[in-house]
């Protein structure tokens, strides 16, 4: 059975909002595009550990979850994954919503995350508002 929030995993890939595996997973950090990073159960326990102090270090929400690379590969159409990098704030904030309901850890992830993403619709709602009454002017 799978999981809703894997489904949304695999929308936010066909939307172009993923990184998947640990060198683009990586590349999309130091780029600073990644507003949440996912690391499968049975990824070793170096990839989580660089991960979680990457992330950490960059402000970027990190979750463990319960889905193994291969459950992981398979919601994204693709080879196990280990890692995956979600670099939408949108799409974050509703997967760390739906992995909250199944994991009490992830719950103030899922908190930081939906207040950023409000703050960033509040700042681009404000900004387009601007504009159009620049035009009008």
């Amino acid at each position: 059975m799978e999981s809703n929030y894997l489904s949304l995993l695999g929308l936010a890939k066909r939307a172009g909002m993923l990184e998947t595996g640990d060198e683009a997973a990586r590349a999309a950090i130091s780029a600073g595009k990644v507003r949440l990073v996912l690391c499968a159960s049975d990824a070793s326990d170096r990839t989580r550990e660089t991960f979680s102090f990457i992330t950490e270090s960059a402000g970027i929400a990190f979750i463990s979850v319960p889905e193994t690379k291969a459950e992981l590969g398979n919601a994204l159409g693709r080879r196990p994954a280990a890692t995956v990098a979600v670099c939408d704030i949108g799409f974050a904030a509703a997967l760390s919503k739906k992995l909250a309901e199944r994991l009490p850890d992830a719950k103030e992830c899922a908190e930081k995350l939906s207040e950023r993403a409000q703050k960033i619709a509040k700042r681009k709602k404000s900004g387009k508002q601007k504009k159009k009454t620049n035009r009008r002017i």
